[in-house]
């Protein structure tokens, strides 16, 4: 590329430069390696690096790495394609966690004013970090709470097949419940929703949505009572269901074009639903309405775009596909986490909202807990635990040996960099579908609760 001014490059006059890993500073957006993603421990082929770890993990894994110029944020080179010492400065300023969220990224044109208020309202906020209670007593709590829950939400899909409204009162009561949950220890809420029965995918998957929205909207900032209504909307979000037919809601192939025409009818049933409930607020019905529209036009059942979807709806949206696709159905197995967090990082910018996708893989994790987990040397585990400053160091709870035999339990750390029995570091090769090996999820929880 030739470079006819002396001027520092500006982002619109280079895309890409390459760069030794170890010059690698946060703000800057990784989109090739010295290898093939394939033979990397990366699962994003792109990302930001927004916190140290990642920094880090770049400079231990490759020698050199192509940065995305016009994706960085506060990076500037100069016409050598070198960082500029005052961008550097700049690049080094970035504090621990942060992202393209929260370091002035380039508004939008799209987007309205008043929207961009609400969204740097809340998505600039500082996530709180409360004192969690003990993960074996929350857990037990959250598994009270959603037996309970999981009935209301059967109660309220039987109702509306009748023709009857919905009980408002106690579907907040539960979701205030669900809030108090996700407060006194996020992880313990998130790990249930990886617990499916496909006979109940429709009431689980709503309760899921509501746990997932809220914990997401906790990693955001969000107030209590703003937890409760993006609780509440992603608990009433699929309500319009209950009225589409269950043989297409369960054809195990795909639907043809009068069967689709039908399913997405469902946010329209939904919001006529809502809008004949009391005491139901706008926003849950905007939800319901708009919860499979994309940012690109490409959704629908109105095809709108950009501005025209509420922020609390693109919260809610992105629970839902990531719920949906991780969830088992009567004609499928769930995809894993890693999976689906790759899914909505491809379609980030186009489907889905960006900024909110970078958030809501931060609040999820590339490895939630209950994950099922494979190692280079074959051995199989289940994460057990996270480190937000490691997050691709999760510990891992090793049940089976390399020939996929049951094994002596161990839990390992991947944060001090173990080795196994003949000295090779432990390293994860890849993450499985839940019930994988056939190990029970539920068990491990009850020996969790057991604990108390």
């Amino acid at each position: 590329m030739s470079i006819e001014n002396p001027d520092p490059l500006t982002f619109e006059q280079i895309e890409k430069i390459q760069i030794d890993a170890d010059k690698l500073k946060m703000g800057m957006f990784v989109c090739e390696l010295d290898r093939p993603w394939s033979e990397s421990p990366f699962v994003f082929q792109g990302f930001l690096l927004s916190n140290p770890e990642d920094v880090i993990r770049v400079r231990e894994e490759c020698k050199w790495v192509y940065i995305d110029v016009r994706k960085s944020i506060n990076v500037r080179f100069d016409r050598h394609g070198k960082l500029t010492s005052t961008e550097a400065s700049k690049s080094r300023g970035l504090t621990p966690g942060s992202s393209a969220l929260t370091v002035d990224a380039p508004d939008k044109p799209v987007e309205q004013p008043g929207l961009l208020r609400q969204f740097r309202k809340i998505l600039h906020r500082k996530t709180s970090n409360p004192t969690q209670d003990s993960f074996p007593r929350a857990l037990k709590s959250s598994v009270e709470n959603r037996v309970q829950t999981n009935r209301l939400v059967t109660s309220i899909m039987d109702e509306i097949r009748l023709g009857k409204s919905i009980d408002t009162p106690a579907a907040k009561e539960a979701v205030a419940a669900c809030v108090d949950n996700v407060m006194m220890n996020q992880d313990a809420s998130l790990l249930l929703t990886r617990l499916r029965n496909k006979d109940e995918y429709t009431s689980e998957h709503s309760l899921n949505v509501a746990i997932i929205s809220i914990a997401f909207g906790r990693h955001l900032g969000m107030d209590r009572k703003e937890l409760n209504i993006v609780g509440l909307c992603g608990l009433l979000h699929d309500m319009g269901k209950m009225l589409t037919p269950i043989d297409i809601l369960n054809k195990p192939g795909r639907l043809d074009e009068e069967e689709m025409d039908i399913m997405k009818q469902h946010p329209l049933d939904g919001r006529e639903i809502l809008l004949g409930t009391q005491q139901v607020m706008d926003t849950v019905i905007d939800t319901a309405y708009a919860h499979h529209e994309r940012l690109n036009g490409q959704g629908y059942p109105r095809g709108i775009i950009g501005n025209e979807i509420p922020l609390f709806t693109r919260i809610v949206t992105i629970a839902d596909v990531f719920d949906a696709i991780t969830g088992d159905r009567v004609y499928r197995q769930g995809e894993t986490a890693e999976t689906a967090l790759g899914i909505l990082h491809r379609n980030a910018g186009s489907a889905f909202d960006e900024a909110l996708v970078i958030k809501f893989i931060q609040t999820i994790g590339t490895y939630p807990l209950g994950t099922i987990i494979e190692m280079t040397n074959g051995e199989v585990g289940v994460v057990v635990d996270n480190n937000p400053r490691y997050r691709l160091r999760p510990k891992i709870k090793l049940l089976l040996d390399f020939d996929k035999q049951q094994r002596e339990p161990k839990t390992i750390d991947l944060t001090t960099n173990p080795t196994d029995s003949v000295g090779n570091p432990y390293a994860i090769r890849k993450s499985h579908r839940a019930g994988s090996f056939d190990i029970d999820l539920s068990q491990h929880i009850q020996s969790y609760i057991k604990r108390i």
